[in-house]
């Protein structure tokens, strides 16, 4: 297991290994977590942004061998060590292996958003600090159909400040669909 700051050079073997071809959010990161094979990178989980947002990604070959579980806990391992009061993560609801290692490793869902007819966003949060707390129940407003509305409108405002919001540097912002996320509206019970 390797611990990594964001270098052009760490940048270049995702690309080799093909992680950032599939999860290019690993390249905003301010630092990484690896699994290596020789000079393969078989998975990695980044974090950045002004939520500290954690993203993840294991190669297709290597999935299903605990490298996902084993990663994400380094990172939330390291994050505690580099003081941060909490993480948070975007999961698909529909990949059930990922809401399962997220929730099993103490993630807890604050609210949901359906960005698009393809994109629906578990947003989790792990708290280590109560200021991290704090950012939970700041962000639990969202789990609301009035706190859904003022987010999505926050979305389409802010739309530039993405990337740097959430770490996210895919080459297209997707565009959210704002009828479509107030119809859709789903109330997470905690």
């Amino acid at each position: 297991m390797h611990i990594l700051d964001s270098s052009s050079d760490i940048i270049d073997q995702l690309q080799k290994s093909n992680i950032s071809t599939e999860m290019r959010s690993l390249e905003a990161s301010d630092w990484l977590v690896c699994e290596k094979h020789g000079d393969k990178i078989l998975g990695a989980a980044g974090i950045g942004g002004i939520f500290h947002t954690s993203s993840i990604f294991i190669d297709q070959a290597s999935r299903g061998k605990g490298y996902g579980k084993k990663i994400q806990q380094e990172l939330i391992d390291e994050a505690k060590k580099r003081n941060y009061s909490f993480v948070t993560v975007l999961v698909d609801p529909r990949n059930t292996s990922s809401i399962k290692m997220h929730d099993d490793l103490g993630y807890d869902t604050i609210f949901r958003i359906h960005y698009s007819e393809k994109i629906i966003q578990d947003i989790k949060i792990i708290v280590f600090k109560k200021k991290g707390l704090l950012v939970k129940n700041l962000l639990t407003c969202f789990n609301t159909k009035l706190g859904n509305f003022f987010l999505a409108c926050m979305l389409k405002i802010f739309r530039n400040y993405f990337k740097k919001i959430f770490s996210y540097d895919e080459d297209e912002i997707p565009n959210l669909n704002f009828k479509l996320c107030i119809r859709n509206f789903e109330k997470i019970k905690f």
